[in-house]
């Protein structure tokens, strides 16, 4: 049985345009039953609309949309069987959480038994027993968000879909929110497909992330491989912090790679397995697989340079370094490993190949 077969969502060559305004370019995307998978990207970059259309707000201009196997082109948002949860909640002031939940439950002529079973199951899941007589402003933005959240998902459906839903709170609210939401999730066992623009909230609580810029799909999978492996520039900037080093010369050597940089300075890569050497025009360098040197240690991939600039941020310091001219490096150094180290002094980094990520642009 082929992934497709198992999927809960299934995207097939879909392409949504606006007169000559070409906003999604054939995505093709399988979301698995019972994963939560995020769409990832900045503003305009299509990530709404490929919700959208997958709710039913907006049409493909081109291609399928199935959910459990059955094209939805065509079909009205109430008709899909999918939950919904926006950034604004949209709970209805005058309503108490109880009967929030219960909306669209009545809009589904259920009855009052399996009404009163449904929120209260729904109200368990989010952890809100005991709120079901309180009103909208009578709750925190957490309550409400959560509140939301057990609307959604009381009448069971087949996905459900999140549009940039922790937005609107601060950011301890979030954080905390973040692993609450994954927690739901996985006690539920349903699918959620999440968008947002947070790469933090992305890889914090997704199985898989896809990753959109200009409407199409720049990368797709696991946060870990993502991070760790971009395939793009674009992906290394957008998701965490990275050096973004220019290379200017490839050579290959006993089986490494040697980019000259900008400047002059010299890297060791490990050979990338989907990168030929002439397409190398940049490597990504993560700050934190950037270490000091100490005095008398010796390694490979060592850069000597002068420190332009530092920022304590308690447990690291971020250190900006001259390596040569035009080409600066940022690391994060643990507090502990720094002595004696001030702008200007003249200190020696140290890369391990296999952290330097050879790119094309």
């Amino acid at each position: 049985m082929s992934s497709a077969d198992t999927a809960d969502i299934q995207l097939v060559d879909v392409t949504k345009s606006y007169g000559s305004n070409l906003v999604v370019d054939k995505v093709n995307l399988i979301v698995p039953k019972g994963e939560f998978v995020s769409i990832l990207g900045p503003s305009g970059c299509g990530k709404t609309t490929t919700l959208n259309m997958v709710a039913g707000f907006h049409e493909p201009t081109s291609g399928e949309i199935r959910i459990r196997g059955t094209n939805q082109v065509g079909v009205p948002p109430e008709k899909r069987n999918i939950g919904l949860v926006f950034q604004n909640y949209a709970l209805f002031p005058h309503m108490t959480v109880a009967e929030n939940v219960a909306f669209g439950l009545k809009m589904k002529r259920k009855s009052r038994a399996e009404t009163e079973v449904a929120v209260k199951n729904a109200l368990r899941s989010v952890h809100l027993e005991g709120y079901e007589s309180r009103y909208p402003k009578e709750l925190s933005g957490g309550q409400q968000q959560r509140t939301a959240l057990a609307r959604a998902i009381a009448p069971q459906p087949s996905v459900l879909l999140l549009d940039e839903p922790l937005s609107n709170l601060d950011l301890k609210l979030r954080e905390a929110m973040r692993v609450e939401l994954k927690e739901i999730q996985e006690a539920l066992g349903m699918t959620f497909v999440y968008v947002t623009h947070d790469q933090e909230e992305a890889m914090a609580m997704s199985d898989r992330v896809v990753v959109m810029s200009g409407g199409v799909v720049a990368q797709e999978g696991r946060p870990v491989d993502i991070y760790q492996n971009p395939v793009s520039a674009f992906v290394a900037d957008f998701i965490g912090k990275s050096n973004l080093l220019p290379v200017t010369k490839v050579d290959e050597e006993k089986g490494k790679l040697r980019l000259t940089l900008k400047g002059g300075t010299v890297l060791i890569a490990d050979p990338s397995a989907s990168l030929a050497p002439g397409k190398i025009e940049l490597c990504c360098v993560r700050p934190e697989n950037v270490q000091l040197v100490q005095p008398g240690e010796t390694a490979e991939n060592v850069l000597p340079g002068r420190v332009d600039k530092m920022v304590n941020l308690g447990a690291h310091v971020d250190l900006w370094v001259d390596v040569s001219r035009g080409c600066t490096v940022k690391a994060q150094i643990p507090v502990r490993r720094l002595q004696n180290v001030d702008v200007g002094s003249e200190i020696k980094l140290r890369i391990d190949p296999a952290a330097v990520q050879p790119l094309a642009h």
